[in-house]
């Protein structure tokens, strides 16, 4: 987020708007990413995989969920919510097979946004209320926003994860050479 001063009507008052994509800054990889296997290959203590299995937020953050909503936005609540799961598997296959509990967070306030938009846009149409109309139309752009940052925050995590992570198979090579070197240097005693 930044302070940025106002223009048009709003001149010379400060306001707080979310950085567009290009602005938002670059993750640092030593202090984002810990690995979530020792040398050996075995999972080390609080690995993402152990840390994922403790969460459970409860459906939309635990707070009522779907059963708490009215009847006339459960259809529309289900639809945000399977939205909001379709598009964490995209990003997290776009974006190296992981997502943080950040970007997830993003994705679903754009899905639970984008349904709500949704919703307000079947009732304004229903009645022909252009405030309400009006209303889905600034929560459809609310939830773009949401998604453009959910985007970039996966892109700079994944570009974080890439260059602090060793593959297993660089692992592998390593020992194998290794291995190869002590080979070659008993060998070279002899």
């Amino acid at each position: 987020m930044a302070l940025r001063s106002g223009h048009g009507q709003g001149r010379g008052r400060p306001h707080i708007e979310v950085l567009p994509p290009d602005e938002l800054p670059a993750a640092t990889g030593a202090k984002s990413v810990r690995p979530d296997r020792g040398s050996d290959g075995r999972f080390l203590r609080g690995n993402t995989a152990a840390r994922a299995r403790r969460l459970r937020a409860g459906p939309l953050g635990g707070a009522g969920g779907i059963d708490s909503t009215s009847d006339v936005f459960k259809p529309f609540a289900s639809w945000g919510r399977r939205y909001g799961a379709h598009r964490r598997r995209e990003l997290a296959a776009a974006h190296g097979g992981e997502i943080s509990a950040g970007v997830g967070a993003l994705v679903e306030s754009a899905a639970l946004a984008l349904a709500s938009a949704r919703y307000l846009q079947n009732q304004g149409a229903a009645i022909g209320d252009a405030e309400l109309l009006k209303r889905a139309s600034a929560l459809a752009a609310e939830a773009r926003q949401n998604e453009l940052a959910a985007w970039e925050l996966a892109a700079r995590e994944a570009k974080a994860r890439s260059s602090s992570r060793r593959t297993a198979l660089d692992r592998v090579r390593e020992r194998a050479a290794g291995r190869l070197n002590e080979h070659t240097e008993s060998d070279s005693e002899k």
